[in-house]
Order: C-alpha cells, then structure tokens, then sequence
C-alpha cells in the first residue's frame, strides 16, 4: 500500500497501518520512525511509545535521553525497557544527570546491562518494578548488596560466567530469590579454553547457583566462545551434569555465536542489544539437556 493511498481510508484503519508500519521498523529505521510524531498530534500519540518502550543509553544518546528526562511530559514514561551500554560504564552511571533519567524510568520492567546501572537505577528509580534483568557484567563481591534486593524479587534473570577464573564469579545469592527462568553465558577471557587432553571443564562456579532458586522453571546454559568446538565441548559436559543430575530444567543452546568480529574485536554490546531486543525469548531457547526415557520405550526396554 502507498502512502498516497492512506487518505483513502478511514481514519481508524490508518491509525493501525501506521502503528503496524512503526512496531515494525522502529529497531532498524528509527530515523524514519521518528518522524512519523512530526506528521500530526494523533500520529505522535501512536508513534511516541512504540518509539520510546525500548530505550538505549549509549555514548551518542545519553545527551538527549538526559535532556529528554527533565521534561514535563517525558516520554520516558513509556519505556518498558532499557538497555545500558556505555563504553565507559562508570562515568554516566555516577553522573548528577543520572537521578532525574533514573527517576523517569519509573514504568520500566525489563532491565540490561552492568552492575553499576542496575545499583544507581535501584537508587533513585522510586517503586522500581522489574520482572527480568540481563547483568552484563561480572558482579564483585563488593556490589551485591546493591542489587540483591532487586535479584530476589525477578521472575527472569540472566548472568554471565567466567567459566575458568572461579573468583571472579560473585553472584547474588539465588537461593530466596522468585526467579523461574535462568539464563546463563559461559565465556572465558582468552581465544580457548585450552587442549582437550590437558584442560578438564570445570562447571562448578556455576552449578550449584544454578539451580537454587526454588521457583526455578528453567535453566538456561549458554557457552559463548570464540571456536565451535569449545562451544560443543562445554555442551557436552552440560548434558553430562544435567544427566547425573536427572533434572529436566536444565537446557543448553549449542549453537556457535561469533563473538568477535574479523579484526578482532569482542562483539559483547552487539550481542548484548540482540538479547535485549528479542525480550524473553531469550529464556526460551536451546534444547533440554535432559529428559526422562519415555515409558514406551521404558517398556519395550525391560521385556
């Protein structure tokens, strides 16, 4: 249908092309999204929450989200999810602009990105509400405290984990938390993990966590390596504790994910924007690890 042609119908029925035409190019024609508000006041009612329900505070936008927090009006308001993902994390996070952005996120319920946002967010973000959370990075000791009280009260969670350095996993404690869906990245900070024949894969900074909250629904595992086979190879020792474990919520998404680009460089943030983007349908992937045999084929077995 041209945009000549939308005159010709009735006001109702332009309305739900142009919200059809918005929800549907608002991550990859955003520019284009945006100037559907300049159209006219009934276009921008339409337009302006599919435009902010998913935010990114970036370098390049944190001026603008900044400025846009402190009006009236914000359309902050509708943001239902935020994705943090500046280069140096720490600056924005601690910056006095911080409090009143916070503050306008208040409808907020789905949260990515570092340790430090979710901490200051948690701060100033009065009768914060999330239900799921990607942590982004390795959480120290010294900052769980800060997020603990959020953690317990998410249905989904995602973590990552350093899978060959124990310290450097210090996680909130699961064990009284409401969670039900578990995602967890495995990486290591080096091209491999090392040679098969003299390298064994310890799984235990992570086993134990993963199955403790005790609304658990689903555990997700996913291994996030540079070569394939290091990915296949952790796959396989999943399967192996979710055999010995009998434990059915255990998943494993084994596919390879390059996670780094031809020159080199880490591709986290990209990946991490592709999570946040496709909402829980991250927590939905992958294959169970393990299945009870089917009484069929139990059956057939024994006679």
């Amino acid at each position: 249908m041209t945009v000549t042609a939308l005159p010709r119908l009735p006001p109702e029925l332009v309305l739900l092309v142009i919200e059809h035409a918005a929800s549907s190019e608002v991550f990859s024609s955003t520019s284009w999204v945006a100037t559907l508000c300049l159209v006219c006041k009934v276009f921008r009612c339409v337009v302006t929450p599919i435009l902010y329900d998913h935010i990114t505070l970036d370098d390049d936008t944190q001026p603008h989200l900044a400025t846009t927090s402190t009006l009236l009006d914000t359309p902050l308001a509708y943001t239902r999810s935020v994705h943090f993902a500046c280069h140096y994390p720490d600056k924005p996070y601690t910056n006095p602009s911080f409090k009143p952005f916070a503050r306008a996120l208040a409808n907020i319920s789905t949260f990515t990105g570092p340790t430090l946002a979710l901490i200051e967010l948690s701060k100033h973000a009065h009768d914060l509400k999330l239900s799921s959370a990607y942590i982004t990075d390795v959480t120290f000791d010294s900052e769980i405290a800060g997020i603990q009280g959020v953690v317990n009260t998410l249905t989904w969670l995602h973590l990552i984990c350093e899978l060959c350095d124990e310290d450097l996993n210090q996680w909130p404690d699961l064990s009284s938390s409401h969670v039900e869906y578990l995602t967890i990245d495995l990486f290591v900070e080096r091209d491999t993990i090392g040679d098969e024949r003299y390298t064994s894969i310890n799984l235990s900074p992570m086993t134990s966590q993963a199955v403790s909250p005790p609304r658990l629904r689903r555990v997700l595992i996913r291994p996030r390596f540079v070569y394939p086979f290091d990915v296949q190879r952790v796959a396989r020792t999943v399967v192996d504790w979710a055999t010995k474990q009998r434990d059915q919520r255990i998943y494993i998404d084994d596919m390879s994910v390059p996670v780094r680009d031809a020159e080199g460089k880490w591709l986290s943030v990209e990946l991490d924007q592709q999570d946040a983007m496709v909402g829980h349908s991250v927590w939905l992937c992958g294959r169970q690890a393990w299945h009870p045999p089917s009484p069929t084929l139990y059956h057939s077995n024994s006679s």
